[in-house]
């Protein structure tokens, strides 16, 4: 995005250079010009201000991340901490963090950190679809009978 539209970059490059010697009240090539370059150093303080604003999100997220993270490892050790009290391992029951599904790679590896996927704690364990095989023996711990091959007889063998 620019920040002067097409349209009055137009008007601009006609004032600029087919009506140069023109004069409307208090409007002529040279007014327009310093109008026009207010604006782009307009533009350039909030493309700054975007760019600072984008490093601090960014940093933010970072801290954020290495919070939960510590908050997460927390919660776990007062968990262990508080099985013999019921009263606090009720509370702490109570805490749903998010959770990252995936760890960041440690600073000192020289890699940078990326950006981790958050999902819910309380989100239920994924179960295998579909129905488990039935058993033709009826014990469910008996190996599968072997499938036989069409067009070979039994006492082929």
């Amino acid at each position: 995005m620019t920040a002067i539209p097409p349209p009055v970059q137009t008007v601009l490059d006609l004032f600029s250079a087919d009506l140069a010697d023109v004069r409307f009240g208090d409007l002529d090539a040279p007014a327009l010009a310093r109008t026009a370059a207010d604006v782009q150093s307009a533009s350039d303080v909030v493309v700054a201000a975007q760019l600072a604003l984008d490093v601090a999100r960014a940093a933010l997220h970072e801290r954020q991340e290495t919070l939960l993270q510590q908050a997460q490892r927390a919660l776990a050790y007062a968990r262990v901490y508080a099985e013999a009290d019921l009263a606090l391992t009720t509370r702490l029951d109570a805490i749903t963090l998010p959770r990252a599904s995936r760890r960041p790679r440690s600073e000192t590896s020289g890699a940078s950190s990326e950006s981790l996927v958050l999902t819910s704690e309380a989100e239920p364990a994924r179960r295998p679809r579909g129905r488990p095989r039935k058993s033709s023996t009826g014990n469910p711990n008996a190996p599968a009978p072997e499938p036989m091959l069409e067009g070979l007889a039994q006492s082929a063998e």
